[in-house]
């Protein structure tokens, strides 16, 4: 029962990312409640494939990597670019952030995040005409994540809970 449950969930976060990409091509925003059903239900099936302790140390050490992320973006905005942080990102792609983060153990974490960057930047490089400017990173890592979770469940590559 415990591992149909946790496919079924996978499913649905799944499902919940493609609509994350679908929501930010097309409007350039994401759903709050589509993120925070994420954060719950990416740290749940974290929280279920970990020992508590495992689950809260790589969970406070994801977020602080997130933080000292979002520090540095904030300075290069203020310093180089000499605008805001809300102006060159968006709170959607810092809560996807934090959905990651609590979705999975750190170098799960850590590996996915820099893989969804270089995705990230590879499509808005090959698309930099239809894109414009807005370069929708949540999407486009939502749809990295949601491709890999869902390779994984069909062909079973590697265990993404051990770290």
């Amino acid at each position: 029962k415990s591992k149909q449950m946790i496919f079924t969930l996978n499913l649905v976060m799944i499902g919940l990312l493609f609509s994350i990409f679908y929501e930010d091509m097309k409007e350039r925003k994401v759903t709050l409640m589509n993120l925070l059903l994420l954060i719950v239900i990416g740290g749940f099936i974290h929280s279920h494939n970990q020992y508590l302790e495992a689950f809260l140390i790589s969970s406070i050490l994801n977020l602080s990597i997130v933080l000292i992320i979002l520090g540095l973006l904030f300075f290069y905005a203020m310093f180089k670019l000499n605008t805001s942080l809300f102006l060159v990102f968006g709170i959607g792609d810092g809560l996807f952030f934090i959905v990651m983060a609590l979705s999975f153990p750190t170098t799960t974490f850590v590996v996915l995040l820099l893989s969804s960057f270089i995705f990230s930047l590879i499509i808005s490089l090959l698309f930099k005409k239809k894109l414009k400017q807005l370069i929708p990173l949540a999407g486009l890592q939502a749809l990295f994540t949601g491709i890999t979770i869902g390779t994984n469940q069909l062909f079973h590559c590697i265990d993404l809970y051990t770290f």
